[in-house]
């Protein structure tokens, strides 16, 4: 067997192993699994910025009323 010959076997085999998912670093490995309760932060962020949104409405809303000509009008 020539070294050509030898070189293009180990190439098919490690070509094959990369395929079938046997090879040593191409396998992916499992997602880990994060303990605690997930989208907890997004649901917090969420409910902030509809209290925020509400505080901030409420205050041009009494802002509006209470000291008329303040407020640039809209239209």
């Amino acid at each position: 067997m020539t070294a050509t010959d030898e070189s293009e076997r180990r190439l098919a085999e490690a070509l094959q192993a990369r395929a079938t998912g046997a090879g040593g670093r191409g396998a992916t490995r499992p997602a880990r699994y994060v303990p605690g309760r997930a989208g907890t932060s997004t649901g917090t962020a969420l409910l902030l910025a509809l209290l925020a949104g509400a505080a901030l409405g409420t205050l041009l809303a009494l802002v509006s009323l209470l000291a008329p000509g303040v407020l640039p009008p809209l239209g």
